[in-house]
């Protein structure tokens, strides 16, 4: 058993994509993959596309699921370090931004609140050390609020992110 963790554990330090990890106990018929870059997991049935968002400027991984989605930017500029980030018509996806912010815990890195679409979302922020500027990256979970009782292992990988 300590060999395959080993290997596993060497395999995501050489940067290799993507890795198949089961869910927690209490869910242990579904899997999950393992994002090696961002460090957090994403079910295995999301779809992943990679889309820049000309408007931020930066690239967004998005990982969906019909109406759920789980957005990775994996760096953010300067502007992103300051103030209250997410603030009002921040791009949070490639086609959803902050309506409003309802909740906000800053020594967590967490925000959540509405899109402009009416949707949910909950995001996690995290900063980039080094650098003679400060960067950061987010993961953000964007689903209807009719999913809200359905996404709440999504909410933990944010917010355990």
């Amino acid at each position: 058993m300590k060999k395959y963790l080993f290997i596993a554990l060497a395999l995501v330090c050489m940067g290799w994509g993507v890795m198949e990890t089961p869910l927690p106990p209490k869910k242990a018929s579904k899997t999950w993959r393992w994002h090696a870059d961002g460090g957090f997991r994403y079910p295995s049935s999301y779809l992943r596309s990679e889309v820049f968002v000309d408007d931020v400027p930066a690239s967004v991984e998005v990982f969906s699921k019909g109406s759920i989605r789980l957005c990775y930017w994996s760096l953010l500029g300067t502007w992103s370090t300051l103030g209250d980030f997410p603030e009002e018509g921040v791009w949070l996806s490639p086609t959803e931004k902050v309506k409003n912010v309802t909740y906000r815990a800053y020594s967590k890195g967490i925000t959540s609140g509405y899109t402009q679409n009416g949707n949910i979302f909950y995001l996690k922020q995290k900063m980039i050390p080094g650098g003679e500027v400060q960067h950061s990256k987010v993961l953000v979970l964007i689903h209807p609020k009719s999913m809200k009782n359905k996404v709440s292992s999504l909410v933990n990988v944010v917010k355990d992110w």
